[in-house]
């Protein structure tokens, strides 16, 4: 019985695509190890001065984003997918950015301990716990307070 829509077998792609992404890669690396030896001065644009890391740094993620780009697209082989393969990968891409900016904001705060716990002796909440029983602990308190 033929089908009207898209198929859902084994895709069967020329070797030739695969060289040809494998070259492109080559390729990038090259431009990226370039990139790195290249340090251009700052500029200036009227009142606008750009500074010369800044359009490196651009350059070198820009190439980064290239080469993701033709690993996701060909040899993973999204491009050639459904459209839900493709939802699901980006999702994927929003997800790993999400929690890149998550922890590159928790690793920035500073650190402040909490204040230590002290015990309300004129709560109603305190209590005394005697370690008893088959296998109490091996330490040096008999007694634990708590809250």
């Amino acid at each position: 019985m033929a089908s009207h829509g898209k198929s859902n077998g084994i895709h069967v792609f020329p070797i030739r695509m695969y060289v040809i992404t494998l070259l492109l890669l080559l390729g990038l690396m090259f431009a990226t190890v370039a990139a790195s030896f290249w340090h251009p001065s700052d500029f200036t644009i009227g009142p606008i001065t750009i500074n010369g890391s800044l359009i490196a740094n651009l350059l070198a993620m820009t190439i980064a984003v290239i080469k993701a780009l033709l690993v996701v697209f060909y040899f993973m082989h999204v491009k050639f997918g459904s459209d839900l393969v493709k939802l699901w990968a980006l999702c994927g891409f929003v997800w790993v950015t999400l929690m890149l900016f998550i922890l590159m904001d928790y690793g920035t705060r500073k650190y402040e301990p909490a204040p230590a716990f002290e015990a309300d002796t004129g709560s109603a909440l305190y209590r005394e716990i005697t370690r008893t029983g088959e296998n109490p602990p091996k330490d040096d308190y008999p007694i634990v307070r708590v809250r």
